[in-house]
This record gives C-alpha cells, structure tokens and sequence, in this order.
C-alpha cells in the first residue's frame, strides 16, 4: 500500500503515463514527443555521410582523377626520347598524343554509363586495376605499334576516372555546399600541368622514359589499395542517401569511411536498371539545351587551354632555347595559378549560391538540399564568371604576342599565371569557370552526375584534339601573336552564350 501512494504522489510516474496516453493534443505532450513526430515528419537528409567522411571519400575519387591528366602531361618531356629509342620521328610519337586525346573524349561514356547503373566503386577499380596493368605494359615495350596501341588503351582505361569522381560530388553534396566540393576535385585535375612535368624531368634525368610509366604504375597501384579497401560506394539508386546497405560486390571490407547505421530492408528510391551498357546513352543528355550549351562553352575553354599548355613544349621553348628542364619548370606557373583559383572559386560559388538563394527568399538546407526548380541556378553558378572570361581574353591575345615579339621569358610565365588564375574557375573552373560550369553541370542531372560529365568528356577532348590540329598550321601561318588573337575572339564569344544560359537555363530546365 505504500508503495502505491509513493506511486501516486510520484510527479515522474504521472508524465511517464502522459507519454504513452494516445489521446494527448500535441499540445499536452512532453518535448521529446514533439520532437521525435517533428523530426519523423521531415525530409530525410540528403546524404547521412558525416562532413569528415564525404571528404575523405572525395580525396579518394580525386586521388584517381588525377592520373586521368597526369598520364598526358607527364609524357611530354618524354617525347624526343621516345622518338629515338623507337626509331621514329618526333612527329610520329604526337599522333600517340592525339589518339590519347581522342580516346579519352569516347571511353569515359562508356565508364560514366557503366558507374550510373552499376555503383561508382566496381567501376573505379576496373578502370584503375587495367591502368596499372597497361603502365607495365608501356615500361618494358620497344616499339612504336605498341607504344600507340598501349596508350590508346592506357587512355580508356584512366579517362573515366574523372567522370565518376565528380559523380561522387553529386552523390554526396547538396547544392549549397556542392562547389567547395567540386574546386577540391578540380586542385588535383590541375597540379599535372605544372607538377607532372616536373615529375617526368626528373625521372628522365636519373633514368630513362620508362621509369615515367614505372612511377604511374606504383603510383597508381597504391591508390587501387586504398579504393579497394576503404572507398564506400555511395550511388544513389544503390545506397540511397547512405543509409541503405550496399551488395556485398559494392561493399568495402573496412567500413571507417562508412555510415555507422545501415539497413538492408529498405529499397533505393529512383532504382537504375542494370542491363547492357550503352555509352550513346550520354548524348541523349545533350538535347537539353542547356547542358549543351554550358558544354560547349566549357570545349572552348578547354580547347583553348589545351593549345596554352601545348605551346610551352613547341614555340615556347624554339623562342627561348630553354632545356628540356627548365621546359617541364615553366608549367609551374600556370599549374600553381589553377591550384589556387580553383581552391577560391569553390568558394566563390559557394557564396553566389547563398546570395543567390537569399535574393529569392529561400533558406539554405546543407544536409537536405534546396529545390533547385525554384531558383535561378543558371545565375547563382555564373554571375561571377563573366568577368573571368572578359579578364581572360586579352590575357590570351597578350600571351600571344608577347611570344612573337620574344618579350623576357618572364612576361610570357607571368601571363600564363593570370590566364590559368582567370580561366580555372571556368571549369570547375579550370579554375573559375570550369569549376562552375563542372557544378551546373551536376545541378542539372544529379542522378547522372558520371553520365554528363562524360558527356562533356567527349565534346571537350573531341574539340581539345581538333584544336592541336590546326595550332600548328595556325602558328605557320599567322605567328603566334594573331593566332592567339583568334582564340581570343572565340574566348569572348563565349560571353552572350553564357548570358543566354543564365537567362533562358530556367525555362528549358522546367521544359
């Protein structure tokens, strides 16, 4: 009994009644009530990987994407060796550059359909494990058949890496925080031009070329380790936000980099369909207009900077006379420019979408994601990128003549200091237009992130090959001060397309 009135005169045992009372107003029920059916009633979050995870995982992916254009840089010192030891000419061996190039613009369809429908991680080791192979393969031949069928292959196998990694970024990121994601990625697509170089010039001094693909296959068997045993898969239609226990060929053996809560019960929302791949299936994302057009302007950009960094190992070092090291030196000063315009432009898009989103009365969500149908996402990538496009083009006029006039080799360097400063965010921004194109590109097909970026793939390297065609034709016949003047004009042309994007993107978006 008197337990019972210690019960009763108990004020915790009457709320512990409250709580399991069905016929409580919510008004009546404790705190913790509430805010279990709050939080139940929310959207989940968008990904359930935690902020150290997403970027080590993102490290990950970059880490691969890097050989993607380390692979091209890095053979460039080798080239007169290579002609000499295969008994070719000098212009024999740069149809092998060609071939790579275009390579590397249809294999990543292949690679990006194939991480769409099957996971990024079996993709990333495929792609990876035949690379190293491939680089074994490329140290210890002779001839010049093998060296061009070895690096087509080597191209195939690598080029896609790319693709997937900025695939990771849509998968893991909401668009608030997506751009700060992709700048890290592009700082390791751009320390090749200045560091691979250098890396090469290096090797060559101490051994012969073969020590170039030595170095890729160690290299490159170490990050194969690292993906095979730490990355997590992390596509959508398996995994969902995170939550969602993979199969066991998607699985990581250690888990560190995993969620620590997953079920198997539930099902992926937006499940792909596995089936035959198909790697024409990316060009269907071309008939939205606007993914054309914002891929067109980056196959500019790209051409254009492909024809820069081509010119420092041809007319560069015929106006200077300058030594095969001191040639892999001078790309240091636009690899280091596009390492930091790319670190400033994340966060540069960072800060145009929050401005943006602010402007149209919206609240950023950066564990949820914001409906990008509801805003101008066209204008929140691009507003600062006209102006790196306007600074750019009379750079790249100026780098031109500044070769033809045979100015000090430090006006040259230096202008190619401000043109990768002003053209990398372009890409990502190859600075800051790559960077925020690369980004548009994600908002308008998240769920195919690895698809379109293969499908910028094939239209960048496609006209990057087009354009180191005709560079020298073009520096034959018009010197390198008008010839840099023409790529100038098509720099600036690309002005009104990005205008025209930021102001009908919405409506073919919602068409």
């Amino acid at each position: 009994m008197g337990s019972i009135i210690r019960e009763a005169n108990n004020p915790e045992h009457h709320q512990d009644r409250r709580l399991v009372s069905p016929n409580l107003d919510d008004a009546e029920k404790p705190n913790s009530a509430l805010a279990e059916r709050i939080a139940s009633s929310q959207p989940p979050p968008y990904s359930v990987f935690s902020s150290v995870q997403k970027k080590w995982i993102v490290f990950i992916a970059a880490l691969a994407g890097w050989f993607s254009a380390a692979s091209s840089f890095i053979y460039f010192p080798a080239i007169p060796f290579l002609a000499r030891d295969t008994n070719v000419t000098v212009e024999n061996i740069n149809l092998t550059v060609t071939s790579y190039l275009i390579a590397s613009g249809i294999f990543p369809s292949i690679a990006g359909d194939a991480a769409d429908r099957y996971g990024r991680r079996p993709v990333f080791i495929v792609c990876i494990s035949v690379y190293a192979a491939v680089n074994v393969g490329l140290a210890v031949q002779r001839s010049f058949a093998s060296l061009f069928v070895l690096r087509m292959i080597q191209s195939a196998a690598i080029s896609g890496t790319l693709s997937i990694a900025y695939g990771i970024i849509g998968d893991l990121t909401t668009p608030a925080i997506r751009g700060g994601y992709t700048g890290f990625v592009s700082v390791f697509i751009n320390t090749p031009p200045s560091v691979a170089p250098l890396i090469s010039g290096l090797l060559l001094i101490r051994w012969s070329w073969p020590s170039i693909f030595w170095f890729l296959t160690i290299a490159s068997a170490t990050v194969l380790l690292t993906i095979i045993f730490f990355l997590p898969e992390t596509r959508r239609s398996i995994v969902g936000n995170g939550n969602i226990r993979p199969p066991l060929i998607n699985a990581s053996p250690i888990t560190i980099l995993c969620p620590s809560q997953r079920t198997k019960e539930q099902e992926p929302c937006n499940k792909s369909k596995a089936g035959l791949l198909n790697p024409l299936s990316v060009l269907s994302l071309l008939r939205n207009y606007a993914t054309l057009l914002a891929i067109c302007c980056f196959g500019v950009y790209y051409t254009i900077y492909s024809c820069l960094q081509a010119s420092l190992s041809t007319i560069f070092v015929e106006t200077y006379n300058i030594t095969g090291l001191v040639a892999g030196l001078s790309y240091i000063p636009f690899g280091v420019s596009c390492m930091i315009s790319t670190f400033l432009a994340g966060k540069i898009i960072d800060r145009d979408y929050r401005k943006t989103a602010e402007s149209c009365g919206m609240s950023i969500d950066q564990f949820r994601g914001n409906d990008i149908s509801k805003m101008p996402i066209e204008h929140a990538r691009l507003r600062t990128n006209k102006y790196c496009v306007a600074l750019c083009a009379p750079l790249v006029a100026g780098y031109g003549w500044a070769i033809q006039l045979k100015a000090h080799i430090a006006l040259p360097l230096a202008l190619q200091f401000l043109i990768g400063f002003t053209m990398q965010p372009l890409f990502t921004a190859s600075d800051l237009s790559f960077c925020s194109l690369n980004t548009l590109l994600v908002d308008f097909h998240p769920e195919r992130s690895s698809s379109v970026q293969a499908a910028n793939n094939l239209v960048r390297c496609e006209l990057g090959a087009a354009g180191l065609a005709v560079l020298d034709p073009m520096l034959r016949a018009l010197r390198p001060g008008w010839c840099f003047v023409i790529f100038a004009i098509i720099h600036s042309l690309t002005l009104p397309a990005l205008w025209i994007l930021g102001k009908r993107g919405p409506n073919w978006r919602r068409q």
